[in-house]
């Protein structure tokens, strides 16, 4: 649990990332709108439309906890309307249903929202920090929705803006909490050849934002992300902070990055080369 001055930071810079993207957006023509995105088949104003359905349901979470429900608030993806439905295929709906019925409403509305649920997260105490609210992945603590709108606001606009304007940067002022935030996703075992006897490790040592080293460790029946230690690793690589959280998020390929000459690699090269292929 954050300490307050910790948590202060977090719920300023969720503002500070809502307000970055919604001047962003506000300098886009209206065929900009239409642009392709990093999220395979959405344009920009579907993905906007999933921002605001977050931005307006993370208001929800956040409000009825404070009121003692952590149970789920309609239009949720546990409501009984989309029963059997895959999660993404959920997004991907509300997405373009909120597009489609904002029209031009659709900027001022994500505005809306982000300032009210800056405002809610900035008025939660200390006591309110581990009180639970209902997340559609399991109930969780208060004072994760900040770190969780930050992921959203700042991976979605580089989704955006690495489109609309290649070369754009993830944001820098982001990355420690991100980087926090993506190493405490759980990952599927890989199952790769050769980590059926013994766990196998890639260390990745960043520099950056954040100078720091993780392991990953791979084995045959799960795969884990944690702070190095004293174990010997199969192989090493050299990074900037950014790549290894976007390697995280799935939206840079670990072979590609060394051999673009944005990571560094030594050691067990199959080993790299098994694990880019298969995460």
């Amino acid at each position: 649990m954050p300490t307050p001055a910790e948590m202060q930071t977090r719920t300023r810079l969720a503002r500070f990332e809502a307000e970055r993207l919604a001047a962003y957006l506000g300098t886009l023509s209206a065929e900009d709108w239409n642009h392709s995105t990093a999220c395979d088949l959405w344009q920009v104003g579907d993905l906007v439309g999933h921002l605001v359905w977050i931005g307006e349901f993370y208001v929800k979470f956040v409000s009825r906890s404070l009121a003692g429900d952590v149970s789920a608030p309609p239009g949720s993806p546990r409501d009984e309307q989309y029963a059997g439905l895959p999660p993404e295929d959920f997004y991907d709906l509300t997405a373009r249903r909120y597009r489609q019925d904002l029209g031009d409403d659709l900027l001022p509305t994500f505005v809306h929202h982000f300032r009210e649920l800056s405002q809610l997260l900035e008025s939660l105490g200390p006591e309110d920090y581990e009180k639970l609210c209902f997340y559609h992945s399991g109930n969780r603590s208060l004072w994760t929705l900040a770190d969780l709108t930050v992921q959203e606001l700042a991976v979605h606009a580089w989704d955006i803006q690495s489109c609309t304007e290649p070369g754009t940067p993830l944001s820098p002022e982001s990355q420690p909490v991100l980087l926090d935030r993506v190493v405490q996703r759980p990952q599927p075992a890989l199952g790769l050849a050769g980590t059926t006897e013994n766990p196998s490790i890639i260390r990745f040592n960043l520099s950056g934002s954040v100078n720091r080293s993780y392991d990953i460790v791979l084995s045959a029946a799960s795969t884990t992300i944690e702070l190095s230690g004293g174990s010997s690793a199969s192989a090493v690589i050299e990074c900037d902070t950014e790549a290894f959280i976007m390697m995280l998020y799935r939206r840079l390929n670990l072979a590609n990055a060394i051999a673009d000459g944005i990571m560094s690699a030594s050691g067990d090269g199959a080993l790299v080369q098994a694990f880019s292929e298969a995460f």
